[in-house]
């Protein structure tokens, strides 16, 4: 458990320490402070690594990033210390530090990565890591046979300095892709906060919600980039400025560098882009004749131009634009070779997208096996992790849609966008979301770009779910306890399971075993040809780990209580 606490602590340290004090000073709210400074502290790592690798230094120049964190803090002690004291700041920090704690111990709880059908992108991302890390060759082929521009990459970029920090083990690895991963928790607890008369009530009930969502913990514990991605996105669009009294040059250029940011940890968030960027001109149409709107609008792109190209002008200038722009799934994976058969594949993703699949007829050989546990896993799989009403549980989707009924013509929080906003932020997000997949996938594509709407989405219904009959918020409970124990226990207990190393290599080559899925499989003989040792691999007490699992949950539960005792009398 120790180098679990000390990737934590370095984690924090560096990441809140370079970027809260640049903005501690700032006119926001001290707990907006700590998401932002997150945020900014995360790109300044990037840009760290990636003048690290271009200047080919040696790991030990990561430590004057240490040494650039304390001095921050040394230098802007007050104000920082003024963020520490809020009471806000405060319930944010130990509500990220229960997430953190309870995502580490779920990833050091499973061992091999199963269910789904994408198996290696966890060696492919730590190949690119490594790539920063050791300073390969641009052009290296990566894990199965990739180049660098497939994906962006600010995610691995940040994780290479962590690597460099501490050891470049691929157990390492997990841990802070983990750690990245928990950020996306920050500004959707803001959203919260936004969303709901009784801020703390709201963000406490979100706090449990995003610890008990299986699609969130699944994301957490597999080493990718899609919740970085979610972290920036939201960031992004919880600093767009509004109304003209919000608008500031700090904001603007803090919402549109927080979308480069995002654009350059995963594609995924080019839909985002689009919403956002056409959301920012037409809602603020009222400013077109003043100057200043258009003068914010140029410093804010000319900041987010300045950070794209960190990484587009590069890979331009080493790739090519074929290379840099045409390398990617959603165009190499493509079945369209016409107008009609690009709208046949993109109609049919989001047919599988919005309808689960025990709605429509789905060919369910793949994951059928001997074991009923396993089927059962993969069944459930297919449907918290892709299927977009589904990823807000059984209940959670129907739930959401009451809300919003009710309040459909309620005036917008103070400080959020309008309501027609929200329909074409997320539809947007849902019809760019399923086109920007490549290919047709029959279970649907609701993890690649649709994680920023689920957490949009368990904030509204944090915010709201007091609104609801009394009966309902049972139902809901009850629906939240299945999910858990089918989306998360279910597929954590399968993943905790050990397969030796010798029959593993003694396998390699033969028919599958009934019982022994796809996935699994690969994962298991990648595992072993390059000798990776997962956290879950450590000799860590695992009924000790069950047990804090169970004090996090229990400490979610306290701090909800408690918001409840001090919520104000209506």
């Amino acid at each position: 458990m120790v180098p679990l606490l000390l990737c934590l602590a370095l984690f924090a340290a560096l990441v809140f320490g370079l970027g809260v004090p640049l903005v501690a000073a700032g006119p926001w709210r001290a707990d907006e402070k700590l998401g932002a400074g997150a945020a900014l502290g995360v790109i300044l790592i990037y840009l760290a690594a990636m003048i690290r690798y271009w200047l080919d230094l040696p790991a030990g120049a990561c430590v004057l990033l240490a040494v650039a964190a304390a001095g921050l803090v040394a230098w802007r002690r007050r104000a920082c210390a003024a963020v520490a004291r809020d009471p806000a700041a405060r319930r944010m920090a130990g509500a990220w530090l229960l997430v953190a704690g309870w995502s580490l111990a779920f990833r050091a709880l499973a061992r091999p990565p199963s269910g789904g059908g994408a198996p290696l992108d966890w060696a492919d991302h730590y190949d690119r890591a490594r790539l920063f890390l050791h300073h390969w060759p641009a052009h290296w082929r990566l894990y199965g046979g990739d180049t660098l521009p497939t994906r962006p990459p600010l995610a691995n970029a940040v994780t290479s300095v962590f690597l460099a920090l501490s050891r470049p083990d691929f157990a390492y690895f997990q841990i802070f892709t983990t750690l990245a991963a928990t950020l996306a928790f920050l500004p959707a607890w803001l959203w919260a906060g936004r969303f709901g008369a009784h801020a703390p009530r709201a963000q406490a009930l979100f706090t449990l919600l995003f610890l008990l969502n299986p699609s969130v913990v699944e994301n957490a514990t597999f080493a990718w980039t899609k919740l970085p991605t979610v972290f920036f996105v939201l960031s992004s669009l919880y600093a767009l400025p509004w109304t003209e009294a919000e608008e500031s040059p700090a904001r603007t250029a803090a919402c549109f560098g927080f979308l480069a940011a995002a654009l350059m940890t995963h594609y995924s968030a080019a839909p985002y882009v689009v919403a956002l960027a056409a959301a920012w001109v037409w809602w603020r149409r009222g400013s077109w004749r003043r100057r200043a709107f258009w003068v914010r609008t140029l410093q804010g792109a000319l900041a987010a131009a300045a950070l794209a190209a960190t990484w587009f002008a590069w890979a331009l200038a080493e790739f090519g634009w074929k290379g840099t722009l045409f390398s990617n799934t959603s165009v190499t994976e493509t079945t369209a070779r016409s107008a009609g058969g690009f709208l046949h594949e993109k109609g049919l993703n989001l047919v599988n997208t919005l309808v689960p699949h025990f709605l429509r007829p789905v060919d369910y050989e793949p994951i059928l096996r001997d074991n009923p546990l396993s089927f059962l896993r993969d069944y459930c799989f297919q449907l918290y992790q892709v299927n977009l009403p589904m990823m807000f549980g059984l209940a959670g989707a129907a739930t959401l849609g009451w809300t919003l009924a009710r309040r459909r013509r309620a005036p917008a929080a103070p400080g959020a966008p309008p309501p027609a906003f929200w329909w074409w932020f997320a539809g947007c997000a849902v019809v760019l979301g399923t086109a920007a997949s490549g290919g047709i996938d029959h279970w649907g594509v609701a993890h690649l770009c649709l994680q920023s709407l689920l957490l949009l989405g368990l904030a509204v219904l944090a915010a709201r779910l007091d609104e609801t009959p009394r009966w309902w918020r049972a139902v809901y409970a009850a629906g939240l306890a299945v999910d858990f124990a089918l989306g998360v226990g279910l597929q954590f207990l399968l993943e905790n399971r050990y397969y030796s190393p010798a029959e593993t290599m003694r396998r390699i080559g033969q028919i599958l075993p009934e019982g022994f899925d796809a996935t699994t499989w690969v994962n298991l003989r990648a595992q072993t040809s390059h000798g990776y040792e997962y956290v879950g691999n450590w000799p860590i007490a695992r009924p000790l780990l069950v047990l804090l699992l169970a004090c996090l949950l229990a400490l979610a539960l306290v701090r909800l209580r408690g918001t409840r005792d001090r919520a104000p009398a209506p």
